[in-house]
Order: C-alpha cells, then sequence, then structure tokens
C-alpha cells in the first residue's frame, strides 16, 4: 500500500441486501473523494495527488466517507496509511472517534 492512499472494499452480499451493486459504490466513492484531491489508482484504492496537500486530501475523504449512510452500511473494510510504513483499520478508527456512524453488522444500524 502506498503512502497516502486507502483502500475500501464493499461487501457485496450488504451492498445487494441495500439494492446497490458494488462497482456502483466505488464509482460513487470516486464522484466523493476524488473532488478533494485524490486520484483512483485501483479498484477501491485511491491515493492523494501529486500537487494536492496529502494530509487534508486523505482526512477528507475518510471523514466525508464516514458521515455516507451508503457506504458505512456496506463496508467490509478500510484501511489506510499516512507516511509511515502502518497501514491502519479505518473502520476501527472510525468506531473510536464517531461509533454513531458504524452500522452493527448484524441490524444494520
Amino acid at each position: 500500500m502506498e503512502p497516502w492512499s486507502f483502500t475500501i472494499v464493499f461487501d457485496e452480499d450488504k451492498a445487494k441486501k441495500n439494492g446497490y451493486e458494488v462497482d456502483t459504490l466505488y464509482d460513487y466513492v470516486g464522484k466523493n473523494v476524488e473532488g478533494l484531491g485524490n486520484e483512483r489508482i485501483a479498484r477501491g484504492t485511491w491515493r492523494a495527488a501529486k500537487g494536492y496537500d496529502e494530509v487534508d486530501a486523505q482526512t477528507l475523504a475518510i471523514s466525508k466517507l464516514s458521515r455516507q449512510k451508503w457506504v458505512m452500511q456496506n463496508i467490509k473494510s478500510l484501511a489506510f496509511r499516512e507516511d509511515d510504513d502502518e497501514i491502519y483499520d479505518g473502520i476501527e478508527t472510525i468506531r473510536r472517534l464517531y461509533p454513531e456512524r458504524v452500522f452493527d453488522s448484524e441490524s444494520g444500524e
């Protein structure tokens, strides 16, 4: 995983149950984060684009996505990397900071 990048994986079963195709969800992510200074480099993976502040681009993107019900209801995993070698669990970070944004896997709420 590259520095200043994040990878989101959607759960196909959850997405189908909620009326979404996962490829559509990835396209929605792109529409939400690319205007914030991120570029898509693979299916489900974005990084801070050249010429943008990496901290702002990634932080704003993950924060914005965590507020979207369509993201949080269908997410399977979210990993991000800053400028070190550690890969962080985005869902656990969101759960720690904003537990109300994380949907319970059983109830969907």
